[in-house]
């Protein structure tokens, strides 16, 4: 199975996050979740752990100010917690 065929599941909260971006936002975040899902060493993504109270949280960018963070879960798959300008831009 490659990576790209274990897609990514969803909490609520991350829907809801998505729903409260802007049409371009939530088009950027689309691209970056394929992204994601077919290579996430893609640099651009800026993958990696988190640490302090987030550890065992990973997070990417979607761009220059919003983050996703998600949970790896068991068979390689991804559970999509938020999406949410970093940083409180």
């Amino acid at each position: 199975m490659s990576e790209g065929d274990r897609a990514p599941r969803f909490t609520p909260r991350f829907v809801d996050d998505l729903l409260g971006l802007s049409r371009t936002e939530q088009k950027q975040t689309a691209t970056s979740l394929k992204t994601l899902d077919d290579n996430e060493k893609t640099p651009s993504l800026r993958v990696h752990d988190l640490g302090g109270q987030l550890k065992g949280i990973w997070s990417a960018s979607a761009s220059k100010s919003l983050r996703i963070t998600f949970a790896r879960l068991d068979g390689g798959y991804k559970l999509l917690l938020t999406v949410d300008h970093h940083y409180g831009d």
